[in-house]
């Protein structure tokens, strides 16, 4: 079979007992990486067993010293909550500090109720866009550039010192997601990881788009990564499988017109069943084309799970 990569991801209802947990059974296990993300509370019932709430980024700093190989990243971090100058050196300073382990996974923000909470400006959707192409150019032109400039309508850069660049060269990957068509072409613009959540015939569809995209604007497809997160059930217990189909089901509310029920949709959004079964549905997103699958923390933390899914699954896309 094709390779793949296997990361883990989400962190709502962490605390740093449970952060300091995955990340090492992940690093030990030989995952690719782990990429928290980025919100000032919870978001939505059901995102993680408890309100709990630390900065996914800072955590992500105090685990370059509790790991060894494990990528630190953000799924994803919102532009709108730091200045890009600022994120910059942050990211860059965590890829110091880890020696060269960094990834910065960036978009546009999306949950405006954190933002009316803690009195933080939400600018409309364009514009979220739009600075979000441009923190991206300021970003890349301090980890690249001897002295970085760039001229744009929320942000500017003067001369502005870079030094130290990255380990990375020449920066970080850059992980950007979403599927509308202009958040693809930023993506096609900047990233080194498009990223998706989204249901298979969903992924399927939006890669071609993407692969359109990359090949109008000079972009080589082939030398991105292709990403997609995902909800995991590894057991042998049918019924454990039917139940969180069932809830899934229950909870969905964004509906795609390529599926007839909610039921398809979510099996085709998840990895549901025996070790056997997880391979051969791996193996239909890396048909598609993902070559990154990053699956979302299991809470509680089942290590047991994450076990299987190294000895029985992953060694099939090694």
């Amino acid at each position: 079979m094709a390779k793949a990569l296997f990361s883990v991801g989400g962190s709502s209802g962490l605390g740093w007992s449970d952060f300091l947990e995955v990340c090492q059974t992940c690093d030990e296990l030989g995952f690719w990486g782990f990429y928290p993300s980025d919100h000032l509370m919870q978001v939505g019932a059901g995102r993680g067993p408890t309100p709990k709430r630390l900065d996914g980024l800072t955590v992500m700093a105090a685990m370059a010293g509790h790991t060894k190989s494990l990528r630190l990243g953000m799924l994803v971090m919102n532009n709108n909550l730091r200045h890009p100058v600022i994120t910059a050196k942050m990211v860059n300073t965590i890829d110091h500090a880890s020696g060269g382990r960094a990834e910065l996974g960036i978009g546009s923000g999306n949950y405006k109720v954190e933002f009316d909470v803690h009195g933080i400006p939400f600018p409309g959707f364009a514009e979220r866009l739009d600075r979000l192409d441009e923190a991206l150019s300021v970003i890349r032109a301090l980890w690249t550039q001897e002295k970085a400039n760039f001229e744009g309508r929320y942000y500017s850069l003067h001369d502005a010192p870079t030094d130290p660049h990255p380990v990375q060269k020449p920066h970080p990957p850059i992980i950007v997601g979403g599927t509308g068509e202009r958040t693809m072409r930023v993506a096609a613009k900047h990233a080194t990881d498009y990223n998706q959540i989204a249901p298979l015939a969903d992924v399927r569809a939006n890669l071609v788009r993407m692969e359109a995209i990359c090949a109008e604007t000079g972009r080589d497809f082939g030398a991105m990564r292709h990403s997609v997160q995902l909800q995991i059930k590894l057991t042998d217990d049918a019924s454990v499988v039917e139940e969180a189909v069932a809830r899934g089901a229950a909870l969905a509310t964004k509906r795609s017109e390529r599926y007839d029920d909610a039921e398809s949709q979510v099996r085709d959004s998840m990895l549901l069943g025996s070790a056997a079964q997880v391979t051969e549905q791996v193996g239909r997103w890396v048909e598609a084309g993902v070559d990154h699958l990053i699956l979302m923390t299991p809470r509680p933390f089942d290590r047991g799970m994450m076990e299987r899914f190294a000895a029985e699954v992953a060694p099939a896309f090694a």
